[in-house]
Order: C-alpha cells, then sequence, then structure tokens
C-alpha cells in the first residue's frame, strides 16, 4: 500500500461520514482524502494534512466502498428488458454495475457499444453467456425458439476468443442450464467449464420457460467452488427439503465446496419466507444484487440500497450487509484488487447512504415487510466525480 507520502495532495476531503469498509474491518468516523480520482489518505483529522483541498462535510452518512451490483440487465437496446446503465448504477448510489448475461457472443461487442456510446457515467462489467446467440428478452424468445438448447449454438474457440478480447469488461459466464436429452448433463455450462479458466459461472436455481434444464442437485454439483448461484433465496428452487427448514445435501454441500450465493432479487426470483430458512440454517447471501430491470425497476426490486435494506431488516449486521454489495462481490469477480475497498491508491469508487428512520414498507414481490429504517442512496464518487442520486426513496407504510 503507497505510503501517504508517496501521493499527491489531496483536491477534497471526506469529513464526518461514518466509514464502513468490511476489506479493512473499518467501521469509525473518518476522513477520506481524494487527489482528483484516486484516494490519497484514509485518517482522522486531513484537513490538516491538506490545507488546500476543499472540504465535503458527509456528517450523518454512512462512506463505504462503491457499491457493486453483481446482476442486473443494463445493455439498453438489447432486446426489450434492460434498464440504462445509470438507472441501476450512479442513480441509484452504485458506482459498478455488472450485466448478468443479457448478451451472447456475437452480439457483444453490440452490447458494449450501446453502453460506451450511451453517456453512461456508470461502470459497466458483465457475465457473458457463452452461447453465440443469446439475449434476455421479456419472452425469453432464445427459449422459445430453441436457440437456447441447441448444442449448435456453441462454438467455444469462439467464445474463448470474445472472453480473451473484452477481458476488462467480461468477468465471467452466464448459463442457462438446458439439456439435449439428459438431465443430468449440461453441455451448456460444460462447455462454460472447458473456456472459463478461473473466471467464475453464474447460474441460476429452477427452470426457463419452453426449454428444459438440467435437476437441482445435478446442478449443484457439477458447480465449481467460486461459481455464483444467483435467486439462490428464490422459493421452489430446490434448496430446502419440503416440509422441514434442512437444506438439501446437494445445497450444503455446494457451499461447503465454495459455491457462492447471490440475492438476484428480480420481480419473482426472491422470497423472504425462504430467506428466513435458509438464514435460521446458517445460510447467508455472499453477494447482494438486484436483477434490476425494466419489470422489476419500480416495484418490487427499485434499487440496490432497498434491496440491502430488506437484508439488514433480516437480521444481518449492517457491515456484513455492506461487504455483500463491496468486498465480497469483488472477490467473487476477482477485481479484489481494484475495486471493494477503501485505501490510498485506488480508485475513488465510493458510496455515500443514509440511514433513514420512519415507518416503511419492503417487499419481496410477494409478502410485505414493515420496517422502521432503511438504506437510502445519497451518492456516489464515480472516478472521483461526485454524482447525486436520483432513485425515488422507500415507500412508507
Amino acid at each position: 500500500m503507497p505510503e501517504p507520502t508517496d501521493l499527491p495532495a489531496a483536491t477534497s476531503v471526506l469529513q464526518g461520514a461514518r466509514v464502513i469498509d468490511p476489506a479493512s474491518s473499518t467501521d469509525a468516523v473518518l476522513d477520506v482524502a481524494i487527489a482528483g480520482d484516486t484516494i490519497v489518505e484514509v485518517g482522522t483529522d486531513l484537513r490538516s494534512r491538506h490545507p488546500l483541498a476543499a472540504v465535503v462535510d458527509l456528517s450523518g452518512t454512512i462512506l463505504t466502498p462503491g457499491l457493486i451490483d453483481l446482476h442486473a440487465h443494463v445493455f439498453a437496446g438489447l432486446g426489450d428488458f434492460c434498464v440504462e446503465p445509470d438507472r441501476a448504477g450512479v442513480s441509484t448510489g452504485v458506482p459498478v454495475v455488472v450485466d448478468g448475461g443479457t448478451s451472447g457472443i456475437a452480439t457483444f461487442e453490440l452490447a458494449r457499444r450501446s453502453v460506451e456510446g450511451s453517456g453512461s457515467r456508470t461502470r459497466v462489467l458483465a457475465f457473458i453467456d457463452p452461447n453465440q446467440l443469446y439475449l434476455a428478452t421479456k419472452d425469453f424468445i432464445c427459449h422459445k425458439l430453441q436457440i437456447a438448447d441447441d448444442e449448435r449454438n456453441l462454438d467455444l474457440d469462439s467464445t474463448a476468443a470474445m472472453v480473451e478480447k473484452h477481458a476488462d469488461m467480461v468477468v465471467g459466464f452466464k448459463v442457462r442450464a438446458t439439456h439435449v436429452g439428459d438431465d443430468t448433463h449440461s453441455p451448456f455450462l460444460e462447455g462454460a467449464k472447458s473456456v472459463a479458466g478461473d473466471l467464475p459461472i453464474m447460474v441460476h436455481l429452477g427452470r426457463f420457460p419452453h426449454t428444459p434444464v438440467i435437476t437441482t442437485p445435478a446442478l449443484l454439483q457439477t458447480l465449481r467452488g467460486g461459481d455464483v448461484i444467483t435467486h439462490a433465496f428464490r422459493g421452489g428452487g430446490g434448496q430446502l427439503v419440503p416440509g422441514t427448514g434442512s437444506v438439501t445435501p446437494e445445497f450444503a454441500d455446494a457451499v461447503e465446496r465454495g459455491i457462492r450465493l447471490d440475492v438476484g432479487h428480480s420481480g419473482t426470483d426472491f422470497r423472504f419466507d425462504t430467506a428466513r430458512r435458509l438464514f435460521d440454517a446458517g445460510y447467508l447471501p455472499d453477494t447482494i444484487s438486484t436483477d434490476l430491470n425494466l419489470f422489476n425497476e419500480a416495484a418490487p426490486v427499485r434499487s440496490l440500497a432497498e434491496t440491502m435494506s430488506k437484508i439488514w431488516a433480516m437480521g444481518v449486521e449492517l457491515p456484513a450487509v455492506i461487504a455483500m454489495c463491496t468486498s465480497n462481490t469483488a472477490a467473487t469477480i476477482h477485481r479484489g484488487e481494484e475495486l471493494g475497498a477503501i485505501a490510498p491508491g485506488r480508485i475513488a469508487e465510493l458510496s455515500v447512504l443514509r440511514i433513514e428512520e420512519g415507518s416503511f414498507e419492503l417487499s419481496d414481490g410477494y409478502e410485505p415487510m414493515v420496517v422502521d429504517r432503511v438504506l437510502s442512496p445519497v451518492g456516489c464518487f464515480r472516478a472521483g466525480t461526485w454524482i447525486d442520486a436520483l432513485v425515488p426513496q422507500a415507500v412508507a407504510a
């Protein structure tokens, strides 16, 4: 880690916030000094060390490493499913968003250009579907036309080449674990594993319309340590033994092997009831994500901060909740050296939240929950530039 004397004088000093940085086990009122787009120093009374810096008063807020949404759909214009990157990102206080497999190989460069030409201020990373043709749409068109379960859609040499070409953006694969007759074997999942190297593979539990998927036990058994189950707390996903509060042996074994559990809220894929049962059994999320798209942005998802508020309301301590959107997420996508921590020398990707007290109604899309506090996004620093949050606040009960 660079010493403060090795870095330039700060242009801004952020004062008065409760700094929660799980990567360094920090939870204290501290100052953070920024020079341009770089964090210079973290400590106390930094204004005296940087007398020419502008002071930014963040009293009454929580300052965290830049939040990362591990699963959203932000390749706007590619199909009818995605929100604009800033709607999932900086407008909700989230500097970094990972697209959750909207695009396959053949359309990925078009998808990337859609982000880079949009004027988006959010940093977008991506999971990519290993198929040549895949497109996430409202009507599941690639499943309806049975493209998603046609082995002719795989060209793994081309897949590997595309991932290598876009290594700055692609963080892993999003695989729809369909099969072509054997419900214990997905050539699409096995194909992704063959070219992924150490990149994580994200899958979800449950079926897709129109195309068959391998069984949940088979899926759990074939995943590798470091792979990600999104929608891990959905109802009827095969995590729990019916009629009991215990998890299935396959689910327990998968977690024991290091498979990571992601919330992936979506409109229908997170249930308070399932989450309570899994939490009680000791299975907490590794990461919190929204699966934000055009069809859940108004309700029940709204923002990453609101999704975090639901996990917090279910009894998870606030620093752990923040870890699930910062250090844990950065580690999951193998970006821990650049994202997920507040430290000198790092790019100033920071989020600012406020605890709002009152009476608020949160929903999983099925069941309401009335809570007396929520996390509300104030804004974020994206590469050192402040951006106000614009997303609507939580609904008062």
